[in-house]
């Protein structure tokens, strides 16, 4: 039913009773909005048959109690208690009505509502907790509870609009009592709703700018634009491409005004086929527009720390340490992403922020954040809202200065471990938090590169390919993501990451495909996952690899190219390996035990120590380069250029050196955005890509590891 449905049940004066005075909390809405968009609400407890003297209405945070607050006052002429404005205690309910009516006025109306023809609204109650402290807050319901039971009428007579959280310390207390009350939620918007709601919002933005509304003039761009537009959010919780709106999901998130709100930035628009033109495009990705919501989150982590701010600051705790200056920094939205993770993931995280806290007030700066916390819009009960506000506070809270290191490596480890369901969202979070506002590069810790593949795989359809390659690079390593879907020449997705200086060792919790890692100090295969997966196409060169799975399985097809481990030490401990010997390859200084001995090779290139080592790590590229080359048209291997040079090469300085030996001696060329491979010329080598394949060192190899050898060395 909508709301307008609901104020039915209430009692409705027949005029304003008037208020004397406005400054105990007490107000009168006599002007309605006629913008207002009245929403839907959900029954989630009757008393039924008897009837309730006192009606709680619930809803998350931002989704409009306060509005609804209005609106059910304007219709029913009755006064709203704004709790926002008072710090609340016993005598708190009738000391505020007398004051603000007056001894006579107050008389009538007290006896109207107890005899169900007037009706109390009150607002706010979660803002009254924090500015009030428990006990005070538990006084003030108590003497609700008392008003509400001397209601006789057949009219609920009391409505009190409340987040779900706070609601729970009345829910208690009435169900101690016997009190009959009902119980409403206020639901996000539906397509419709949500429509209208947006088209307003977008004309305030047109008339803020000084603006014509052409979405009044262009209709039909403007639906299709808003169309795309909601269709590309969507992608973010769901598959579904039609009937988006009948995913629960997405209607909680579409339907969510703030989303609302940010939107019409988007869509105030002067060229809507354009903007319509984009969200086509970006429907052929995974998600797009993503920094829109990112946008969307952090104007809620900040209304958040404001309503906390502007409750906290009448505390007597805050009155007594004023100061200014601290402000700013308390429930900030990096602190928030914190503590909603230890709170819903458990991490034991710590938390003694913020730092500039003076000690006096930590205790009760930390039960009045408890207080709040539980009541935040990114939760749900005891979890998450959806995924998307999960991600977006964990790559939040990894990449804030004011984590420490401790609790920011107890995100990681939670992040990489068996239990954590990966997004494609906290990949882009990822990039957009770590990114300088020049360039497209980001930053992260090195140990997150693993967590930002397993987000990016997730992003993957049946057909795509993600291609990781990690290199060294000083003392740091730079990370490049590419998905590419179908025949597609160009990536649909493509990141770049360099690491935090100093963290040089990357971990991969469950699977690994399509993967160049070279030259970095240390790689962990598995977290505490049981069993780690690798698929083709996966070549890695490093000092250390560590076997932390229990069971390594590999799966390469016939015509792909096999996983090759090459690297200083390996370290493992009863791992099982299910693989054929001749798709899985380890080059290794040392002699390894079984079951890795069935897979190890041996590349004696001869000649000094430096030089057989140097020739090795060459003959290696030139062997996974030529691999990448698939067969094209006759004659010829082709690889597409931007893929080969940003992907395959990088900064791999080996890796360059065997693209231009390939070059100047004739095996390669290049063609438009191609590179082509002449099967004939390359031939001369003496052996073919399939001997290359199986890692053949046959005398031929021999000879051309020492040829690109002395070309490196020129």
């Amino acid at each position: 039913m909508l709301l307008e449905d609901l104020c039915s049940a209430f009692g409705r004066s027949t005029d304003w009773y008037g208020i004397l005075s406005n400054a105990y909390g007490i107000r009168e809405e006599r002007e309605g909005d006629v913008n207002y968009e009245i929403p839907e609400v959900r029954e989630v407890l009757t008393c039924t048959p008897l009837s309730p003297s006192l009606v709680l209405i619930t809803a998350p945070a931002a989704v409009g109690k306060s509005a609804a607050a209005s609106y059910i006052g304007n219709n029913l002429h009755a006064p709203i208690l704004d709790l926002s404005r008072l710090q609340v205690g016993d005598g708190t309910l009738e000391g505020a009505l007398a004051k603000s009516f007056g001894i006579r006025r107050y008389a009538d109306f007290s006896e109207a509502m107890l005899e169900g023809k007037a009706t109390l609204i009150v607002d706010a109650l979660d803002e009254a907790e924090v500015r009030s402290g428990q006990a005070n807050f538990r006084a003030f319901v108590r003497g609700i509870a008392d008003t509400a039971a001397q209601i006789s009428g057949d009219r609920a007579a009391i409505v009190i609009l409340s987040r779900a959280e706070s609601a729970r310390t009345l829910q208690e207390l009435f169900a101690e009592r016997g009190l009959q009350y009902s119980h409403y939620e206020i639901r996000p918007f539906g397509r419709e709703q949500a429509e209208r709601y947006l088209g307003r919002r977008v004309t305030s933005v047109f008339e803020s700018r000084g603006k014509e509304p052409l979405h009044l003039r262009h209709e039909q761009p403007y639906k299709a634009s808003r169309d795309g537009l909601f269709s590309v959010l969507a992608s973010a919780i769901t598959e579904r491409t039609t009937d988006i709106w009948c995913d629960s999901d997405v209607r909680d998130f579409l339907g969510y005004a703030p989303v609302l709100d940010v939107a019409a930035e988007y869509l105030a628009v002067e060229n809507f086929a354009t903007l319509e033109r984009s969200f086509s495009r970006s429907r052929s990705v995974s998600f797009a527009h993503w920094d829109m919501v990112a946008d969307v989150i952090d104007q809620l982590l900040l209304r958040e720390q404001g309503k906390f701010v502007n409750q906290y600051k009448e505390t007597e705790s805050f009155k007594r340490n004023e100061s200014g200056a601290l402000l700013p920094v308390l429930y900030a939205p990096e602190e928030q992403c914190a503590r909603l993770l230890d709170y819903v993931e458990n991490m034991r995280l710590d938390l003694d922020i913020p730092a500039s806290l003076p000690s006096e007030m930590r205790e009760s700066y930390d039960a009045a954040v408890d207080t709040q916390l539980a009541n935040h819009p990114f939760l749900r009960g005891d979890g998450w809202f959806n995924v998307i506000f999960r991600d977006y506070v964990t790559a939040r809270a990894q990449s804030s200065a004011l984590v420490s290191e401790k609790s920011s490596q107890a995100i990681r480890k939670g992040v990489l471990s068996s239990s954590w369901k990966h997004s494609p969202m906290y990949a882009f979070f990822s990039h957009s938090l770590g990114r300088a506002s020049e360039g497209e590069s980001s930053s992260c810790h090195s140990e997150d590169v693993g967590s930002l593949y397993e987000s990016l795989k997730s992003t993957c359809e049946a057909e795509d390919r993600l291609f990781v390659t990690v290199g060294k690079a000083g003392n740091r390593l730079m990370a490049t993501f590419s998905i590419y879907r179908g025949k597609t020449a160009e990536p649909v997705v493509f990141l770049t990451f360099h690491t935090h200086e100093g963290t040089t060792s990357i971990s991969f919790p469950r699977e690994l495909s399509y993967a160049n890692i070279w030259n970095v100090p240390e790689v962990t295969i598995g977290s505490d996952h049981p069993s780690f997966k690798f698929g083709s196409n996966v070549y890695i060169s490093c000092g250390d690899l560590l076997l932390s799975a229990n069971e390594v399985q590999t799966y390469v097809g016939p015509a792909e190219n096999p996983v090759l481990l090459s690297s200083g030490s390996l370290v493992s401990d009863g791992v099982k390996i299910q693989a054929d010997p001749t798709d899985l390859f380890v080059i290794c200084e040392d002699d390894l035990p079984f079951p890795w001995s069935r897979y190890q090779r041996r590349l004696d290139v001869g000649g000094l120590a430096a030089d057989a080592r140097e020739s090795r790590y060459l003959y290696l590229e030139f062997r996974r380069l030529v691999l990448r080359f698939k067969d094209a048209k006759r004659g010829e291997a082709a690889v597409y250029k931007p893929m080969m040079d940003n992907l395959v090469v990088g900064t791999n300085k080996r890796a360059q050196t065997i693209m231009d030996y390939l070059l100047s001696m004739g095996y390669v060329k290049v063609s438009k955005s191609m590179y082509l491979l002449d099967l004939a010329i390359f031939a001369q080598l003496g052996f073919s890509r399939s001997q290359l394949r199986d890692l053949d060192f046959t005398d031929a190899a021999k000879r051309v590891s020492k040829e690109i050898l002395r070309y490196a060395k020129k």
